[in-house]
């Protein structure tokens, strides 16, 4: 598997798509003009890590799950996730902030198969404390019962020092990110083939293997986007009419269609 660092002007035409648009509708995250939209829900998970789907939970409520709705209305909670209705469903945290690995295999599957033989531009988000390291990554040793206190001191400062290394060199984010406005919508972009789309791996740090998901794709060609907002509870994409169609059916992922212009609720 293989990306690499691409500057920030691969996005520029998300920029100039998006300016225009109504800031709460689909067409603020991916561009107008595609065929048609999905909106795929991340699910939650319950007390014992279980994924657990809006649907499950709609019709625990008698709810009627449309293409705008947050995840609170859907389960009776207000905005903190607290109940504001007697059968409010409270078997769950909120939705995760991105897709887990098993849906997102699933998707980056149909994605690739709209895609022929392309390389794809990832985005990923600048706010992901291993990509600059520094003072944002604290972590906590045991101390070794077999050292003294000065050798436990320096015991941690070397593995802070190895946990605080950035995980890309300079050069890799020269130019600054992708902004593209709204406090936290800033990315760093990378080109990568279809295998690296599929199960991203950025970096091996102190704190394990980085596999966030990409909050940003799109093939060279721009015939679908993805994008995922930073906390957000659903994935956006815009594409050509099958592809869509392959997203609503795969029985993988819990898609509903949206409009260009639907404006959606949003958790988290």
């Amino acid at each position: 598997m293989q990306f690499s660092h691409v500057s920030a002007e691969y996005g520029q035409w998300i920029i100039d798509a998006c300016a225009d648009a109504d800031p709460l509708t689909v067409t603020a995250q991916v561009p107008v003009g595609y065929e048609r939209y999905a909106r795929i829900l991340h699910p939650a998970l319950d007390e014992d890590d279980r994924q657990v789907g809006w649907s499950t939970v709609a019709a625990s409520r008698g709810h009627v799950l449309t293409a705008a709705d947050s995840f609170e209305t859907v389960a009776g909670l207000d905005a903190q996730g607290n109940p504001v209705a007697e059968d409010a469903w409270v078997d769950t945290d909120l939705p995760l902030d991105e897709l887990p690995a098993n849906q997102w295999k699933d998707l980056a599957l149909q994605l690739i198969q709209a895609s022929g033989k392309q390389e794809f531009v990832l985005g990923l988000w600048a706010g992901y404390a291993f990509i600059e390291g520094g003072e944002r990554i604290q972590i906590e040793l045991e101390p070794d019962p077999a050292l003294n206190d000065e050798q436990n001191a320096a015991a941690h400062a070397a593995a802070l020092a190895e946990a605080q290394k950035p995980a890309f060199a300079d050069e890799d984010l020269a130019g600054g990110p992708l902004e593209l406005g709204g406090g936290y919508r800033n990315y760093h972009l990378f080109r990568a083939d279809a295998a690296f789309l599929s199960d991203p791996l950025w970096a091996k740090t102190a704190a394990g293997e980085q596999r966030q998901r990409p909050s940003l794709v799109f093939p060279e060609d721009r015939c679908w986007m993805l994008s995922t907002e930073p906390y957000d509870d659903c994935t956006l994409v815009g594409g050509p009419s099958a592809l869509i169609e392959a997203i609503l059916k795969d029985p993988g992922l819990e898609a509903i269609e949206v409009g260009q212009f639907t404006r959606i609720g949003h958790s988290n």
